[in-house]
């Protein structure tokens, strides 16, 4: 195989290396109606470990059951990306949704406070602005804005590897929902390297390519 050939193929298997390390799948990891309802204590949440990929959390909250408590432990070396609202049933245009570092909520819920973030949510979910059709959106740059999650401590998305509790709660009209919960492996910086060589390579293989085709001669 000539120069430009081991170059491309270096280049195409950096890459091979870059797709197979960041595929990722989607799961249901939690649905109260096959599962038993999610916990209703702060201080002792549901404990579930995000994967790679979409991590679906369905239930629902309201009259008689008002809060779900579960603790998301991102693991090492991977980041919460986005928090999606998938879906949301309810006659009660908003619900309510704060999020706290640590395997169980500490402080008071109904204060500010003790947030790192929170954020109305739902088909007419008002945070500081008209009524908002927020299904289908990420909240997280939402609960992470202090101007929304007003007294909160806040953050910048996306939520790096540790254990977060999530309340979702809903005072008024029950509500079914379900929350896409999106995490993403955070590459090594030999990852980086590797990726960055393997562009390098694949550019030095194009060039020499069409030079070596500019010298073949015409007939």
């Amino acid at each position: 195989m000539n120069v430009a050939g081991n170059a491309l193929s270096t280049g195409l298997f950096a890459a091979g290396l870059l797709l197979v390390a960041s595929s990722a799948q989607a799961t249901t990891l939690y649905n109260e109606s096959v599962n038993p309802d999610l916990s209703n204590n702060q201080a002792a949440p549901t404990p579930l470990t995000l994967s790679l990929g979409t991590n679906s959390i369905i239930g629902s909250v309201g009259t008689g059951d008002l809060q779900d408590w579960v603790a998301l432990t991102v693991p090492a070396g991977d980041k919460l990306m986005s928090l999606v609202l998938a879906s949301y049933q309810s006659t009660d245009a908003q619900g309510f949704m704060g999020v706290q570092a640590g395997s169980s909520f500490v402080g008071n819920p109904f204060t500010a406070g003790p947030y790192l973030g929170y954020v109305h949510f739902g088909t007419g979910a008002t945070n500081n602005g008209p009524p908002t059709n927020l299904v289908g959106a990420d909240l997280l740059p939402l609960m992470g804005n202090t101007t929304i999650a007003a007294g909160s401590h806040g953050f910048t998305p996306p939520l790096g590897s540790d254990t977060y509790t999530f309340l979702i709660q809903q005072l008024g009209s029950p509500t079914a929902y379900r929350f896409d919960f999106n995490v993403a492996a955070v590459p090594e910086p030999a990852t980086w390297g590797l990726l960055a060589l393997g562009g390098a390579l694949f550019a030095i293989a194009r060039a020499t390519s069409k030079s070596h085709w500019r010298c073949i001669p015409k007939s």
